[in-house]
């Protein structure tokens, strides 16, 4: 057992943290543990009891190079010198009803070693419980039910996005005080959620990393199998969901062009990789800048 040794504490070396490390570079979890394995060869022919984790980083780095993980290795610095600089990551990913937040949302999280993972239902929920239904009558129904509770200002505002746009400017509150919760504590967070709409979360970023993307789908049949393959095993009915397909379309197309408007990365999330790749690289890219 051999320690590694960083400017402010010790900790006894583990092969499941430097694989965590690697799959945040881009390497796939198997062959992370793999190489992380090998690291721990290197160390133990050393003969050694404590490493420096300056050491470590450029053993690990040097390994990846050789392996031909060119990409990667300069990610894995890019990820070790950003967590020098104590900054929280937050990950906001919106869009529409059905199109795949949940998944992306759980992937990314595990790829990245970021435990907590909360949806907006979750906040508005906890909502519900401190504000009656007859104060804010659309914070107590689905979003593209909400339409219901309320009556437009006027016959030429579209009722199910007048109503949707009530319902996110009260969610965003209670989002708002997560990711403000997040950045005192420091640690770092994924929020999904229909209620993530660009331009209605207000944080002051300069003590954190905050990153907003929204998924969509284009392909209306691929939408509604959705529908029935997340149903199975659960309560949500399928058909409750595609009775108001049309609505929960309105509400996705409004979604999109908020994101166009505030220039918020777009994903046609009609693969699960792809779209784990691309904020992945997104996100690396950006790190990048900053170290």
């Amino acid at each position: 057992m051999f320690t590694v040794r960083t400017k402010k504490y010790k900790l006894p070396f583990s092969r499941g943290i430097l694989a965590r490390s690697l799959t945040r570079a881009g390497i796939e979890i198997v062959e992370a543990y793999h190489i992380a394995e090998e690291i721990r060869d290197v160390l133990e022919k050393k003969k050694t009891e404590e490493i420096l984790s300056e050491e470590l980083m450029e053993i690990t780095y040097i390994l990846l190079n050789d392996k031909g993980y060119k990409k990667e290795a300069k990610n894995y610095l890019v990820w070790r010198k950003f967590r020098e600089l104590g900054k929280p990551i937050i990950i906001l990913i919106g869009g529409g009803t059905g199109v795949g937040k949940s998944a992306i949302s759980s992937d990314l999280g595990y790829r990245l070693g970021i435990r907590s993972i909360i949806g907006t239902d979750t906040v508005r929920e906890v909502m519900r419980k401190i504000i009656s239904e007859g104060l804010l009558p659309t914070l107590h129904t689905s979003s593209f039910k909400a339409y219901s509770t309320v009556e437009s200002p006027s016959p030429y505002i579209n009722k199910t996005i007048y109503a949707f746009e009530t319902q996110v400017k009260y969610v965003s509150v209670g989002v708002e005080a997560v990711i403000s919760r997040a950045i005192q504590e420091g640690f770092n967070l994924v929020i999904n959620g229909i209620h993530l709409v660009p331009g209605y979360i207000n944080i002051r970023k300069e003590n954190s990393k905050i990153f907003h993307f929204v998924l969509y789908l284009k392909d209306n049949e691929e939408h509604i199998n959705r529908f029935y393959a997340r149903s199975y095993g659960t309560s949500r009915n399928a058909e409750s969901y595609i009775k108001e397909f049309k609505r929960i379309l309105d509400i996705q197309d409004f979604i999109v062009n908020k994101a166009r408007e505030y220039d918020v990365p777009l994903i046609e999330n009609n693969s699960l990789e792809k779209s784990l790749n691309f904020i992945m690289d997104h996100i690396t890219g950006e790190l990048a800048k900053e170290v």
